[in-house]
């Protein structure tokens, strides 16, 4: 059986880094393209496969589901901030020829959308911060200030220049010496009792 799951998950790789190649460099393309590319028989394509929009799918389904991952492991059930920042960029990295396209370019439509909200809904949990009370006002500020800190966090994780340690002090100091005085004096907005 083990054999069977690793010969599946080298087929389906193929499939999807042939896809993706070609649709980085926009590509028009074929299932007749995708398989040449892929070096695997059109049978095989259509057994995992039903179209290549399947193929694009399975390609974004398994970026949310590693990312689902990173924001659910235990550095974070722990409340090691600081190592899950280093969990998530290396996620990026590891990644990062598919999610530069996908989630910094929003090449991926709706897709850079639902990646920054499941980033935006974690984070929003860790400081305690509602942005879905029914307040208008309050819900649109808490939301400008989460996308600013995902748009931060992503476009640091995007730089190969930015050291990490440095994008977890910009983060850090938004929150202790900026946001958190705004949001709670100045807005009435109030934070998980760590940030008070």
């Amino acid at each position: 059986m083990a054999e069977y799951s690793k010969a599946r998950l080298r087929a389906i790789t193929k499939i999807e880094n042939a896809y993706w190649d070609l649709f980085i460099k926009e590509e028009k393309l074929t299932v007749t393209k995708v398989i040449k590319k892929a070096n695997v028989h059109k049978s095989t394509f259509y057994f995992y496969f039903d179209s290549l929009d399947d193929v694009l799918s399975s390609i974004k389904e398994n970026q949310i589901n590693l990312l689902e991952q990173t924001l659910n492991n235990k550095n974070r059930k722990e409340r090691e901030f600081n190592k899950l920042t280093i969990d998530l960029k290396n996620l990026f990295n590891n990644n990062r020829k598919f999610l530069i396209p996908l989630v910094m370019e929003q090449r991926g439509g709706d897709f850079a959308i639902e990646y920054r909200e499941i980033i935006k809904r974690e984070f929003a949990k860790d400081i305690g911060l509602e942005y879905k009370t029914g307040n208008q006002v309050k819900d649109d500020i808490s939301n400008a200030f989460l996308n600013g800190m995902i748009e931060i966090l992503l476009s640091t994780f995007a730089s190969e220049i930015i050291p990490l340690e440095d994008m977890y002090k910009i983060g850090f100091g938004i929150m202790e010496k900026g946001a958190r005085k705004t949001l709670k004096e100045n807005l009435f907005i109030k934070l998980a009792d760590r940030f008070q």
